[in-house]
């Protein structure tokens, strides 16, 4: 199998799907991501010197590293946490679905 380098996975959370869907279709609109996926998940935390914890939704946004910075500008902008988590991991991916991935972020 080929791999090719140029594909950035971003994990974030939102508090809702609601949130997530909406900050995913921002996302999808502007050509900033190829795909998000979803996926509850309970944290466990500290926040202010207590443990913590909440339901969440994780989204795992896949991009490139051309779209990256404008993508975390806009995460920012956009995300309802007041520190939001944003994970930035470079990954390798089949040639097929890099292919697709960087066709899809065209325009």
């Amino acid at each position: 199998m080929r791999i090719i380098l140029e594909i950035v996975i971003i994990l974030t959370t939102e508090s809702s799907m609601s949130k997530a869907k909406k900050l995913s279709q921002t996302l999808l609109e502007r050509k900033l991501s190829a795909c998000v996926s979803f996926r509850t998940i309970e944290s466990h935390y500290l926040w202010n010197n207590q443990i913590d914890k909440s339901k969440e939704v994780q989204l795992l946004i896949k991009t490139t590293g051309k779209k990256m910075k404008k993508l975390l500008m806009v995460l920012k902008e956009l995300h309802s946490y007041e520190i939001p988590e944003i994970i930035c991991l470079n990954a390798f991916s089949s040639k097929d679905y890099g292919n697709w991935l960087l066709k899809s972020l065209e325009g």
